[in-house]
C-alpha cells in the first residue's frame, strides 16, 4: 500500500496538472482501468481512454484549480477540496475522493463540484 506521503504527492500533482491542462502528464497518474465519477451521479468514465477524453473536452476552457483544504488520507483513500476558478463564474468548490492501487495510481476518483458552494 502506498504511504500517506506518496498519496499526498499524487493528489498535489493531480491538482497542479489539472489546473495547467497538462492532460498527458495528468493521465500518467491513473491506473489503466480507473473509474471517474465526475460529476458524481451524472457521468461515469471507465478506463484510460474515456477519462482522457473527459479531460480533453475541457482543454480549451480557461479554468484553474487550487487546494482549499489539506489532503486527508485513510489507507488507500484520500480526499480534498479544491477551489475552481473560471472566467465569468464565481469561484466554487469541488470535493474529490480518490482511491489508489498498490503502485499509487488512481483507481477511482469521485468529484462533487458544487457551483453553489461559492468562495469569496
Amino acid at each position: 500500500m502506498p504511504s500517506r506521503d506518496e498519496i499526498c504527492a499524487v493528489v498535489d500533482s493531480y491538482v497542479k496538472l489539472l489546473g495547467s491542462h497538462q492532460i498527458d502528464e495528468l493521465m500518467e497518474l491513473f491506473h489503466q482501468g480507473a473509474v471517474q465519477h465526475e460529476p458524481v451521479g451524472v457521468r461515469t468514465n471507465r478506463g484510460f481512454d474515456e477519462i482522457r477524453a473527459f479531460f480533453a473536452e475541457s482543454e480549451d476552457t480557461p479554468f484553474t484549480v487550487s487546494l482549499l483544504t489539506p489532503v486527508t488520507v485513510v489507507g488507500k483513500f484520500a480526499a480534498m477540496q479544491m477551489r475552481v476558478e473560471r472566467e465569468g463564474l464565481e469561484d466554487f468548490a469541488s470535493t474529490d475522493l480518490f482511491e489508489f492501487d498498490d503502485n499509487c495510481k488512481i483507481l477511482s476518483i469521485t468529484a462533487v463540484p458544487d457551483i453553489k458552494a461559492l468562495i469569496p
